[in-house]
């Protein structure tokens, strides 16, 4: 799956989830559900975010509908903002955040050493 300019939200399942987990260079997963309104509220400071980067996959999980990737997530809020890099989940936040801390996230996100993250994730699957 591609996401041309990568500035849409794609609505996550399992098999787009396993793509874009391997694909993806940065990617932020905003967790929700449809009846929650902090997760409706926060939908908007996403979709903005999504609008701003174009090296960075915004995608979505529905918790009531996705349950395998709310419980691979251990998702016990929501929302919940995940963050992967490389594959590896760096960055996990229950609640909202403000697009400035949305921002920030991301900004770290990018900032990070990705053949660090390749050798942790090497190392984590080794050694299970």
């Amino acid at each position: 799956m591609t996401n041309g300019n990568n500035r849409e939200v794609i609505a996550l399942d399992v098999s787009t989830f396993q793509e874009l987990s391997r694909t993806s260079d940065v990617m932020v997963i905003d967790i929700s559900a449809e009846w929650c309104s902090p997760c409706q509220a926060f939908t908007d400071v996403f979709r903005d975010a999504a609008a701003s980067y174009d090296d960075v996959v915004f995608a979505s999980v529905d918790a009531d509908e996705q349950l395998e990737l709310g419980a691979a997530f251990n998702i016990k809020t929501i929302p919940t903002v995940a963050v992967m890099r490389a594959g590896a989940l760096i960055f996990v936040h229950e609640g909202s955040l403000s697009a400035q801390a949305l921002a920030d996230v991301i900004r770290q996100a990018r900032a990070l050493d990705v053949e660090k993250v390749r050798q942790s994730v090497v190392g984590r699957a080794a050694s299970s």
